[in-house]
């Protein structure tokens, strides 16, 4: 009973219950599992390259495909299947995916290799409006950047263990190949489990999904409403871009240009997580106590920025320690960005699935434009170097759409909808 008691009003869940708080933080688990088969995969490439006469242009589309994937079917997948209930879809979307995880393992070649990461990705994506659904069946209100923020330091001891332990276990098995069937096993683990703990009748917004489907009007109409969604989406295009560049070539040029060793570059590159397993805790705090909102968007754009030359450009191990650490606090501010499109006036429940998704869309363009990007240069170049250089400076971007967007709102308020309530369930947020 505990794990489902949950207080309720007319206005709203007030707490949180048990189940939720499982079912959410085992579904951002998911998303880490599937997100750490990209950001190990600059740990894996030497590898791979090794194996399978990967060049750097195929290693950027390797990693581009992935996020590119992401990019193109996250919008469709948050106006169309934001009508179908999240837990199901989740358990659909694991099915499908978890035999290209290991595809990937068997590939021969890079064009079956390019193949599995495809259609892996493809059918993770299609949970992108599952996120906010499931928040708002399972989660009180003013507990949404709580939730993210927990989440974000759960996936950063996950991804931080990774990381560091990648090019150990693949030089202890001798295998790259055996290193994706262990993750095959985990994320078929997790395939089980969900079943088990998510429990859509124990959902205290048990009407949310027939209020949805009872809604009149395309969700995508929010794109057209709210321009400050468009913000939004560019600075995580900025900070996303950065990152999967730098996971992705950063241990190949300590490696080749300064002598560092994979063994030593693997724990390294995992300064990125260790500062964010606490510190994300404080996402949830900023949302509550920055009042001018673009404070959560252009100053952590200004430090990808400034951050990412500097790790590019500085030979000394114990100063990379700290910038990298550094660039890996900027990501604390995302679970704040995360609840923004839940404040936007009048915004409702699928609205705020198609605004997320389009920030999933911005995002997986940057997780893709950084890599490709950095490879196709360093191939024209030489240099690995100055393909994360040039890199770097395109972040800016990300600066300028944060000075853009709007200072004002209702920090410290808990978010809700605004114009447009459901009305045929109170419980929903």
């Amino acid at each position: 009973m505990a794990l489902d008691a949950v207080d309720s009003s007319l206005d709203g869940v007030r707490r949180t219950p048990l189940r939720g708080w499982a079912i959410l933080l085992l579904f951002r688990a998911q998303g880490s599992s599937v997100i750490l088969v990209s950001y190990t995969f600059g740990l894996f490439l030497p590898f791979i390259s090794d194996d399978l006469g990967i060049t750097p242009l195929e290693a950027g589309l390797l990693q581009g495909v992935w996020w590119v994937t992401s990019a193109v079917l996250a919008l469709p997948s948050g106006a169309w299947l934001s009508r179908i209930r999240p837990i199901p879809l989740v358990l659909v979307s694991l099915l499908l995916g978890f035999p290209f995880l290991f595809m990937q393992g068997l590939a021969n070649s890079f064009l079956l290799l390019f193949l599995a990461r495809l259609f892996f990705v493809a059918f993770h994506v299609i949970t992108a409006p599952a996120r906010t659904l499931l928040l708002q069946q399972w989660v009180a209100p003013h507990q949404y950047a709580t939730v993210n923020s927990v989440g974000l330091s759960q996936h950063s001891i996950l991804l931080a263990i990774a990381v560091s332990t990648s090019a150990l276990l693949i030089t202890g098995l001798g295998s790259w190949r055996a290193a994706y069937f262990i993750l095959g096993g985990f994320f078929a683990l997790q395939t089980l489990v969900w079943p088990l703990v998510a429990r859509e009748s124990k959902a205290p917004a048990l009407g949310l999904i027939r209020d949805i489907e009872s809604q009149i009007g395309s969700p995508l109409r929010a794109l057209r409403t709210y321009p400050q969604a468009w913000l939004l989406a560019i600075t995580m295009f900025s900070l996303s871009a950065t990152w999967t560049a730098m996971v992705t070539f950063l241990p190949t040029l300590w490696l080749e240009e300064r002598g560092v060793s994979l063994t030593l570059g693997g724990p390294l590159l995992g300064f990125l997580y260790y500062a964010l397993i606490p510190s994300g805790l404080l996402g949830g705090y900023l949302a509550r106590k920055v009042t001018k909102r673009k404070l959560l968007l252009w100053v952590p754009a200004l430090l990808n920025t400034g951050l990412g030359l500097a790790i590019v450009l500085t030979p000394w191990p114990l100063l990379l320690i700290l910038l990298i650490t550094g660039l890996g606090l900027v990501w604390v501010a995302t679970p704040a960005m995360q609840v923004l499109p839940f404040e936007f006036p009048g915004i409702t429940p699928r609205e705020v699935a198609v605004v997320s998704s389009l920030v999933i869309t911005f995002m997986g363009l940057g997780f893709a434009v950084g890599p490709v990007t950095t490879g196709a240069v360093a191939q024209a170049t030489g240099s690995i170097q100055t393909g994360l250089v040039v890199l770097c400076l395109g972040t800016v971007l990300g600066v300028f759409a944060g000075l853009l967007y709007p200072s004002s709102s209702k920090a410290g308020s808990e978010p809700k909808f605004g114009s447009a309530p459901l009305q045929s369930n109170r419980n929903v947020p």
